[in-house]
């Protein structure tokens, strides 16, 4: 994902243009940042998508669904619909403690993450083994990033977005079958544990193919490739985890309050309506398949109090499975300098000027299906 991603304007799959505190900025911009704001997506997926499917599947049973089993004529819709039941109930249930690694090709950064889930609070701890020492702490819908060198918190909304491990978002998850293809491929070995192995294949060239490992005594998403005919883009996914542990909220306060007397960055999101923003998407123009998730407008720039800031506007949309985000703003000669395309393992980010306004669309999808969305928004009359 992009380096400038954030888990505020979110977060595979992922993923929106990072606010920046100032002293923070270069090390906001590394890998190994860029890698954290991955994994905190990963965290803020586990209650949305159990909100979204609760309908699909029973919340939160002490008995693991067992894999589903395939249909006569082979993988079918429902058997696709059954597999991701199935990764949804274990990622709104499970406690766990593993190793989160993301590989773009290029490099590869890693994290340790505690997440507990016990009764309807959600806490986690995420803490980034490589690059400057930062901490994201979840607790419930709010998340705090702790930057310790520079003795700063930044207080954000929980990402709207599901991703790794939950995996399905949006609402949409009926009309996955409608665009990616199910194919049981032979189970493996993933982070030391047996793992169900799935191949996601994209029917149209809107977005890539997903192959997916799932633990096979539990549902629990263990890994995830992203993949343009047969070759992995980007792979994000435990190297170790251990799963079914006892809930430690302890281990989340104490870090929580390490930070106190820590200088408080807190993130304001409005949430509002394209339509009210008097902006428009072609659904002809568009690619099929892509809802909307959500739109917000919030400062581009960190700072204490963000009243008086520059604004961002951020249209999020889903197929369910990965995400775009559309933003658009005021053309800052000074800040945006050139148009074009950046692609760091999956994600792909286009820039565009269009008369006074700064276009970036962010996403893992092909940057074709970018330029869609771009071709697509439109003033209203």
């Amino acid at each position: 994902m992009d380096a400038a991603l954030s888990t505020g304007l979110r977060l595979p799959a992922t993923r929106a243009l990072r606010a920046r505190v100032a002293p923070v900025r270069p090390f906001v911009a590394s890998q190994a940042g860029r890698a954290l704001v991955h994994v905190t997506r990963l965290s803020g997926a586990l209650v949305c998508a159990a909100a979204l499917t609760a309908g699909q599947v029973r919340a939160q049973t002490q008995k693991p669904a067992t894999p589903p089993q395939s249909s006569a004529s082979g993988e079918s819709a429902a058997d696709l619909r059954g597999w991701l039941a199935r990764i949804h109930d274990a990622a709104a249930r499970s406690n766990y403690i593993g190793t989160f690694v993301n590989s773009t090709g290029t490099s590869v950064v890693s994290s340790r993450v505690n997440h507990f889930s016990e009764g309807k609070s959600t806490l986690e701890r995420v803490d980034a083994l490589d690059g400057e020492p930062r901490s994201m702490l979840r607790i419930n819908d709010e998340e705090r990033t702790i930057w310790p060198r520079y003795r700063v918190a930044v207080v954000e909304p929980v990402d709207p977005r599901a991703s790794f491990p939950a995996l399905v978002s949006g609402g949409s998850e009926k009309h996955i079958p409608d665009f990616y293809e199910l194919h049981v491929q032979p189970s493996e070995r993933i982070a030391g544990h047996d793992a169900d192995r799935l191949l996601l294949k994209a029917k149209d060239d809107s977005r890539f193919d997903h192959v997916i490992w799932a633990d096979h005594a539990t549902g629990l998403l263990l890994r995830v490739d992203v993949q343009l005919n047969g070759r992995t883009l980007e792979s994000s996914g435990f190297s170790d985890v251990n799963i079914g542990v006892k809930p430690d909220a302890a281990a989340i306060y104490a870090e929580l309050h390490r930070a106190d007397g820590y200088h408080v960055v807190r993130r304001e999101v409005e949430r509002t309506k394209l339509e009210a923003e008097g902006w428009t998407m072609q659904p002809a123009v568009m690619p099929q398949g892509f809802m909307a998730l959500g739109c917000v407008r919030r400062a581009m720039t960190m700072t204490a109090d963000d009243a008086g800031q520059p604004k961002v506007l951020q249209s999020i949309w889903t197929d369910g499975i990965t995400h775009v985000s559309l933003f658009i703003e005021p053309f800052q000669p000074r800040r945006q300098l050139a148009e074009g395309l950046t692609v760091i393992g999956a994600t792909h980010t286009l820039t565009r000027h269009v008369g006074d306004l700064w276009l970036t669309a962010v996403g893992d999808v092909p940057p074709a299906a970018l330029d869609q969305f771009m071709r697509a928004l439109e003033r209203k009359p």
